[in-house]
């Protein structure tokens, strides 16, 4: 399956290795940055420190920073808190070295230090997704996990939201595999009342977008005008993924109480639709539809086809010259075909008929199938 081939999560033993790096580099690393710093800095070129008192308690909080990763390291689960606080301290040193960088001529030595923490800032990040959301391993295996037991009504609801028609088309695949095991499915999609939520659109819409995106600004939308007793017995959500992160569309929903009833006592199935990362993008949405009430059965994540950085500036070209394949001066860079592939269009299809044909079960069967009892789901 072409999704599973694009599922390359970096694996726990991966980001412990990391962290036992920075914990070597940054324990080790200004124990002998103190004891040798005169030496070290002449060899470099770089000016000696003008305040040795403020020096040490930078070195130090360093050094401290090195035994927070080595905590993580020894036990991630039980030392999640920490690893937020690796986010936060590596990122207040990468901003502050390269502000003096750009402001006050910070020598180049410094400069790697701050590279190195900006880069650690990012791995330990999605160490964090990886530990709050280690059932998405399991759920992106390919299988449809038993639903609930009950009367099937072979109705299904399939809502998203969909800039450039890669969500629409895969929803669409979806509804043909679910409409060939008897189903009858209703697509209907989210309606937001702020006019630059749609495509083409202007450099300034697409700005505030990328902005609200970036401070999770929810956005405001239509009433779905489905009552929390309806008679789907399948609710599948279609989600892009925005600065990695779910579309502000889509998170409306979950954000109003009236859209999350409809959920509960249901089963429900999540698809991504995005350019690269995508992985925090789906954690958010499977930790919506569980906390909605929903019985999670089955997600699927798909990237745009063409490699990195090819893939962004072609997404952002696209954007401006609303056809693929522009600016033709880039052709060869620039990616001829939009969107997810037609493999992967396929694939939803077989998707949607797997749904249909999920088996019952009295227990949520994803809760027992990661070794969860339901109520720690």
């Amino acid at each position: 399956m072409e999704f599973l081939k694009e599922f390359i999560p970096l694996p726990r033993v991966v980001f412990r290795i990391l962290c036992l790096i920075t914990a070597l580099a940054n324990g080790l690393g200004n124990v002998f940055l103190l004891l040798a710093y005169r030496p070290l800095l002449e060899w470099v070129g770089a000016p000696l420190p003008a305040d040795l008192y403020t020096f040490t308690c930078v070195a130090g909080f360093s050094f401290t920073n090195g035994v927070l990763a080595l905590l993580v390291f020894l036990n991630p689960e039980k030392n999640v808190a920490l690893l937020v606080i690796g986010i936060i301290s590596k990122g207040m040193f990468a901003v502050v070295t390269f502000y003096f960088r750009v402001f006050h001529d910070l020598h180049w030595f410094w400069l790697t230090f701050g590279v190195w923490d900006a880069l650690y800032t990012v791995i330990f990040f999605l160490f964090l997704i990886q530990l709050l959301s280690a059932d998405l391993s399991y759920l992106n295996t390919g299988d449809v996990f038993a639903g609930r037991e009950g009367v099937r009504t072979n109705k299904a609801l399939l809502l998203g939201f969909s800039l450039t028609n890669q969500g629409r088309h895969g929803l669409e695949r979806i509804a043909r595999g679910l409409e060939r095991q008897g189903y009858a499915a209703d697509i209907r999609y989210v309606k937001p009342y702020e006019p630059f939520f749609r495509f083409p659109m202007s450099l300034g819409d697409f700005a505030r977008i990328v902005i609200r995106a970036i401070f999770r600004v929810p956005a405001r939308i239509q009433p779905l005008g489905i009552p929390a007793d309806h008679d789907y017995d399948l609710i599948v959500v279609e989600s892009q993924t925005w600065l990695v992160g779910m579309t502000a569309p889509v998170e409306a929903i979950f954000q109003d109480p009236a859209s999350r009833a409809i959920f509960r006592d249901r089963d429900v199935a999540a698809l991504n639709v995005c350019r690269g990362a995508w992985r925090r993008s789906q954690a958010m949405l499977v930790r919506w539809l569980e906390r909605s009430g929903g019985n999670v059965v089955g997600v699927r994540a798909y990237q745009h086809v063409g490699w990195e950085p090819s893939r962004l500036f072609s997404l952002w070209f696209y954007l401006i010259f609303r056809r693929a394949g522009e600016p033709r001066i880039l052709d060869g860079f620039v990616q001829k075909h939009y969107g997810i592939s037609d493999q992967a269009l396929d694939e939803l299809e077989f998707f949607g008929e797997d749904l249909a044909r999920r088996r019952r079960q009295a227990a949520p069967a994803r809760a027992a199938a990661a070794g969860r009892r339901p109520e720690e789901g």
